[in-house]
């Protein structure tokens, strides 16, 4: 006979199955192995402060400035995205948040409509920025699925609620029975909509190599629609000239004291009816890919090259020189 659990015993002991295991202390070799792990499995993942950075360049000739853009995010709950969200309140200043756990937009279309009505839209037309995505970790042994925290012995989930989804949706289709609370109750609705969503994506996760890779990327797609039904929805609340910046992708955690990354997935700018204008995510792509040393370099060339450039008088009519008189008295 199948074991019947409650869904919060199951979330509860499936998220947390796993905790402060592993490597605890950063050293030379782990800390590299963390970082390489990242771009190894997630091929053009890129920092956050880049992200941001990258972001700030690209929309720029659409003029999206600080004064006329709304940032909104859609990212989990959990305390290690805060530093994503940082990076681009310090370009666009303080953000309106659609997301709940897992990073999904439960806000809906009530959130999203209001803060259409938050965009700034004097002395003409604003913008809206949206950044959104789900979010997975890398500890310090290179496992993905885990990270390291603040104050622990070890690595724990990340994230928390994908993997007791996971775990759910393999617990379900091996024929285990999981009572969920009804999804009108708020207790746990959310996490009754995430298992639900994600239970459409039990084949691909059983099949992938690394099923804690492949996790984030069928959050997203989830993740995704819902967002794009949102967008269609409120169309018509959109005020006329506003364009949405839409940029998706996969939030990816590094241990305690390294940069946190962010692969890209969706860089779309819509127009006020939620139809696309440009699909910039190949712009995003190559300036991930541009190396800071060799902007570095150059600007340090550019120094120097002024450094020894030849002196050219001031065309002012003053003289080159000036010629100081010494008292005698005073040698």
């Amino acid at each position: 006979m199948n074991r019947i659990h409650s869904l919060h015993t199951f979330t509860m002991q499936a998220g947390f199955a796993h905790e402060d295991e592993g490597t605890a202390e950063a050293a030379p070799s782990n800390v590299k192995g963390a970082m390489e792990k990242v771009k190894l499995v997630f091929d053009g993942a890129i920092t956050d402060h880049k992200l941001a950075a990258a972001t700030q360049k690209i929309l720029s000739p659409f003029n999206f400035t600080e004064d006329n853009t709304l940032l909104a995010t859609s990212l989990c709950c959990d305390e290690v995205n805060r530093d994503l969200e940082d990076e681009f309140r310090a370009i666009y200043g303080q953000n309106y948040n659609l997301g709940g756990i897992a990073g999904f937009p439960f806000g809906g279309v009530t959130a999203f409509g209001s803060l259409l009505h938050h965009t700034p839209h004097f002395p003409e037309h604003g913008n809206v920025v949206i950044v959104y995505g789900p979010h997975v970790g890398v500890d310090y042994d290179g496992v993905v699925g885990k990270v390291n925290r603040k104050g622990h012995k070890g690595s724990g989930s990340c994230c928390n609620t994908a993997i007791a989804s996971m775990a759910y949706v393999k617990a379900v289709r091996s024929g285990q029975e999981v009572h969920s609370p009804d999804p009108s109750d708020p207790v746990d609705a959310q996490q009754v909509f995430v298992d639900s969503a994600l239970l459409s994506h039990g084949e691909r996760l059983e099949q992938a190599e690394d099923p804690n890779v492949e996790l984030p990327h069928a959050l997203f797609d989830c993740m995704d629609e819902l967002m794009g039904r949102i967008i269609t929805k409120c169309t018509k609340d959109i005020p006329a000239g506003t364009r949405i910046a839409l940029l998706g992708g996969v939030q990816i955690n590094a241990p305690e004291g390294l940069p946190d990354y962010f692969l890209p997935k969706k860089f779309h700018l819509l127009d006020n009816k939620g139809q696309l204008l440009e699909d910039l995510l190949d712009k995003m792509v190559t300036e991930g890919k541009k190396d800071p040393r060799i902007r570095l370099s150059k600007k340090m060339a550019e120094k120097m090259l002024m450094d020894t450039s030849p002196y050219v008088p001031a065309q002012t009519g003053a003289p080159d020189m000036i010629n100081i008189t010494v008292d005698p008295s005073k040698k």
